[in-house]
């Protein structure tokens, strides 16, 4: 029996549908179909389009949840195939402006306010993107109800243009990642023309969206966005990153910095969209893009360590502080942050490969001037002079020892710097070294000496007179004689940067009347005006008699 359904022109349609042999292999889960007719077809088998050819409009009717609505549905999308209209063939290049056209043309078929949703979320309106809590707040849903809208919506626009969308956002995919280049919307705006002059929304809502449609697609429509803690693959891939950066320091291409990483096989199978991800939610690497589509990558903030090995990298001596800090200029520029010569020499260390080789001069292993086949000896030489002496002995001391060969190539920096990385060695400061087996520490000595110097002095006195007689006996930093002095369990803070012995009684006031420094610290940490009466009060003494005098 033939099954016969009404059309809207009530006319009975049992022609056969007709699939150009072209498009006959296009999946249908790629077509734009509701729920219900995507369900229909299914159920008959049908998987590609070509599985509907020469099937009649009547077979499909008969189905059950099969109405006139799901009819004429087929039939405007057989019209649409039959017209060439996803034929993406005609499509050349990036073929942005179809992908644009097909995304205009699906969201104008949106409900207004499923429309609004989605421009609030991708920034149609060239404002910046809402979060899914805004966007709740505004039309009274759940931030997960918001979500569950907006991602229907990506499906709906996606399935718009049929296969063609999928064929065209590969090909924008497969360029970035080609070219190592994230989408920007910079670089959308080149990529497209002067066509994008006429694009209904912003080139950044585009980005976005078909960031949406396709992961594969790096599409930064905001620059970077870092993550407060990279994942595990994201760490492997950043860190060889930063160490070509270090021996660089000016920022390299995107392009360059990738193909390294795959030389060097670091981390091993790498592809280009795992780089720019992890770019991407780095916080210590920024992107940078002098043209949109040749961007460049820097270290976010530039480490003292690593301009200052690049410059004595590239000189055949030592070089003093301001000599290091011009020479950066002259290689960085304005990367090279401000800094003092004092605050650069209290900042370079030994374990950065950096070392104090002079009086003044810093360099790193290649400059010291004893070779480094002679490190060996001239250790074992200290050795058995230190066993010999059973003493603390100064480098100064060991060079005026006419036995040692290696004596009249050196100075006491560096051989300073060659006993500190023997383990056998203990260095007390003032290049005074001892051995490790005598059981002499740097920090207990220093903690034994203060209360010895505060003794010497006999009163309450600052931390810089303390600092001036340890430094008779040896050398102390003025960073570790504060913090060593704050935390000695026998020292008293008296106030204003005064320290005593906690054994000492309360100090007469005639010390503290007397003490010039310590007046012109108690002016100067007060708000004023300060009276003479006022600073009598401080003190805690009469405001007459011998005293105030």
């Amino acid at each position: 029996m033939k099954v016969i359904y009404k059309s809207k022109t009530d006319e009975t349609k049992s022609t056969p549908i007709a699939i150009p042999p072209a498009v006959r292999s296009w999946p249908l889960a790629q077509m734009p179909l509701s729920v219900r007719l995507s369900g229909v077809l299914q159920k008959m088998g049908f998987r590609t389009l070509g599985d509907l050819n020469g099937v009649l409009f009547d077979q499909v009717l008969c189905m059950r949840n099969c109405g006139q609505r799901s009819i004429n549905e087929l039939e405007q999308l057989i019209k649409r195939v039959q017209n060439g209209e996803f034929d993406y063939a005609k499509a050349k290049g990036l073929g942005l402006d179809f992908l644009i056209q097909q995304a205009d043309d699906a969201v104008e078929k949106i409900s207004p306010r499923e429309r609004n949703m989605l421009l609030m979320r991708l920034g149609g309106g060239g404002e910046r993107p809402m979060t899914l809590e805004e966007i709740g707040s505004k039309f009274g849903l759940t931030r997960e109800r918001v979500r569950q809208v907006v991602d229907l919506l990506y499906e709906r626009i996606y399935k718009h243009g049929g296969p063609a969308v999928d064929v065209m956002l590969r090909r924008l995919a497969d360029k970035c990642l080609e070219t190592i280049c994230p989408l920007t919307a910079d670089l959308f705006k080149q990529w497209l023309g002067p066509k994008g002059d006429s694009s209904k929304y912003p080139a950044a809502f585009y980005v976005r969206l078909f960031g949406e449609l396709d992961s594969e697609i790096p599409a930064w429509p905001d620059g970077q966005k870092p993550y407060p803690n990279l994942d595990q693959r994201a760490k492997e891939i950043v860190r060889p990153i930063a160490e070509i950066l270090r021996s660089n320091i000016s920022p390299l291409p995107l392009s360059q910095v990738f193909n390294r990483l795959q030389e060097q096989g670091q981390p091993p199978n790498l592809n280009a969209g795992e780089f720019l991800r992890a770019l991407k939610q780095c916080s210590s690497l920024t992107v940078e893009f002098p043209s949109p589509d040749q961007p460049v990558v820097r270290l976010s903030s530039l480490r003292i360590c690593d301009w200052v090995q690049r410059v004595l990298s590239q000189s055949d001596r030592p070089l003093r502080p301001e000599e290091i800090i011009t020479q950066a200029k002259k290689l960085f520029g304005h990367e090279v942050p401000p800094i003092s010569i004092g605050g650069l020499r209290n900042s370079l260390r030994p374990e950065q490969g950096i070392f104090l080789l002079d009086r003044r001069a810093f360099g790193m292993k290649q400059h010291i001037q004893v070779p480094e086949r002679l490190w060996s000896k001239l250790r074992n030489d200290v050795y058995r002079l230190l066993n010999e002496e059973n003493r603390p002995v100064s480098t100064r001391e060991m060079l005026k020892n006419t036995r040692f060969s290696w004596a009249s190539q050196t100075n006491v920096h560096e051989v300073a710097h060659i006993l500190r990385e023997d383990e056998r060695f203990v260095d007390l400061g003032r290049f005074l070294f001892a051995l490790k087996e005598w059981g002499l520490l740097e920090r207990e000595h220093i903690k034994d000496l203060i209360p010895q110097a505060l003794k010497q002095v006999g009163h309450p006195t600052p931390a810089t007179e303390i600092l001036k007689e340890l430094r008779r006996k040896r050398s102390v930093g003025r960073a570790t004689i504060s913090a060593v002095i704050r935390h000695h369990e026998g020292v008293r803070h008296y106030g204003f940067g005064y320290y005593g012995l906690k054994s000492w009684k309360e100090m007469d006031k005639s010390f503290y009347v007397s003490q010039p420094l310590l007046i012109r610290r108690i002016i100067l940490n007060t708000k004023p005006p300060l009276t003479f009466g006022d600073l009598c009060e401080k003190l805690k003494i009469p405001l007459k008699g011998r005293l105030a005098n």
